[in-house]
This record gives structure tokens, C-alpha cells and sequence, in this order.
């Protein structure tokens, strides 16, 4: 059985940054073969996406900003975690998952959704975001904090998700661009709630996911994602 453990940035050590980029650089994913041509020679086609503690850093941890993370560990290995960062949008709390990432040894246990949940405990948050090409994390993000895939509300994020993302601390959140008919009637590709991050991870797993769900009978509102594009989730507190 996995335990559950939450911390403030300031108290999580080089050694855990280590293990977290460890974990992401082994279960992630790998490079599309868009990848090279628009992010450079590092991101070859096949090759394993790979994180160090300073990307880590760079990428979800501002130093303006609170930001959380929480571990999932079983027999003291570490399963899965999350970095969460918050901010507040006139007079709102905002709280966006800027990364989670389940091992693929513990996947399909319900580490995701449990790993969100204690992110949200003891905090006042009213809304909460993630960008993610794999649709098992919106899934998760919706389980978590909404009332599931099944009863998603895609309106706040029409309203409100361009004015909540240019206002946060984290770069790419704040760099990405939104794509899809939520936000442009004129869109007529098959995209609905997508943002450009120019994150070119191979999408041949997250389209598998996606099937998945689909041979269930469940809709998938979120619509299809080009290439360099993620999944763009945003819900009120349930």
C-alpha cells in the first residue's frame, strides 16, 4: 500500500529533487519526430524525455510563487509525485499541477488521483489547472478536484483560463498558448481544449490511453492534440 507525503518546497531536500527528476527521465515519455527539428539536437526521435533537478527547478518551481510536492511512496521506493504551484487570481486561489509523474511499475492503482487529492488537503484552493498530453493526468485532475471526465464543466476554462495563465509564475504556463473551438469558433481542426507548449513528447502512448477510455463509451470532450500541444484542464473546486 502507498503513502502519502506533503511538503513545502523549502523543506524538500537535493536528494528528493534527484529521485523526482529519476522518476520523470525513466516513466515519462520520449521524443516525436517533430521533437529535434523545433526543440534541438537533444530531442531525438525514441530517445527518453529527460529531466535534471535544475530543469526541474526551472520549469516548476518559481521562486515568486508557493509551491508544493507530494510523494507516493511504496516500500520506501518512490511510486509517483507532484508539484503543484499557487498564486492567486483576483482573490482566488489558483493551484496548477506542474508536473505528475506515476512510475510504470505502479501505474493503474490509483496513485495519480490520491497523489491530487492529498495536494488538496487542509487548503482553500477554488481553482485548479494542468496541461498534459496524456489523458489518464486530465483524468486524474478531474477525479481529484472536479466531479470526473463524465461531468466536466469545460466553461470556466473558456471564461477564465487565458487571464488565470497569463497571471502565473510558471513560464511555460504562462507561454502556452491556447488552441482549440473552446476558445476560437473558427477552429475546425478537431482540437477543443489544447494549449501550444512546443512539448513534442510522442503522443503513441497517450492515444493508446485514449482509446481506452473511448472503448469504454466515455466521451472525451477535450477533443484531438497536434503535435507539441497538451491537454488543457481547468475546474472549480467540487
Amino acid at each position: 500500500m502507498a503513502a502519502f507525503f506533503m511538503y513545502e518546497i523549502k523543506c524538500v531536500t537535493d536528494d528528493m529533487l534527484q529521485d523526482a527528476a529519476k522518476l520523470f527521465s525513466e516513466n515519462y515519455g520520449i521524443w516525436d519526430p517533430f521533437a529535434e527539428q523545433n526543440m534541438g539536437a537533444f530531442a531525438k526521435q525514441g530517445r527518453r524525455v529527460r529531466m535534471s533537478p535544475q530543469r526541474l527547478k526551472d520549469q516548476c518551481i518559481p521562486t515568486s510563487a508557493r509551491t508544493t510536492y507530494v510523494q507516493a511512496r511504496v516500500n520506501d521506493e518512490l511510486a509517483g509525485n507532484v508539484f503543484a504551484t499557487r498564486w492567486t487570481y483576483e482573490g482566488c486561489n489558483v493551484c496548477w499541477i506542474t508536473q505528475l509523474c506515476v512510475s510504470a511499475k505502479y501505474r493503474h492503482q490509483g496513485l495519480a488521483t490520491n497523489l491530487l487529492v492529498k495536494l488538496r488537503e487542509n487548503e482553500n484552493d477554488h481553482a485548479f489547472g494542468i496541461l498534459s498530453s496524456h489523458p489518464f493526468a486530465i483524468m486524474a485532475t478531474l477525479r481529484a478536484f472536479g466531479h470526473g471526465l463524465e461531468r466536466v464543466d469545460l466553461a470556466i476554462a473558456r471564461t477564465l483560463a487565458s487571464n488565470i495563465m497569463n497571471t502565473s509564475p510558471v513560464g511555460y504556463v504562462r507561454a502556452a498558448k491556447l488552441h482549440g473551438s473552446l476558445f476560437d469558433d473558427k477552429a475546425s481542426d478537431g482540437t477543443v481544449s489544447c494549449a501550444d507548449t512546443d512539448f513534442f513528447v510522442d503522443h503513441a502512448e497517450p492515444d493508446t490511453a485514449l482509446d481506452a477510455i473511448l472503448a469504454k463509451g466515455i466521451e472525451w470532450p477535450f477533443g484531438r492534440l497536434p503535435e507539441g500541444h497538451e491537454f488543457l484542464a481547468l475546474v472549480k473546486r467540487s
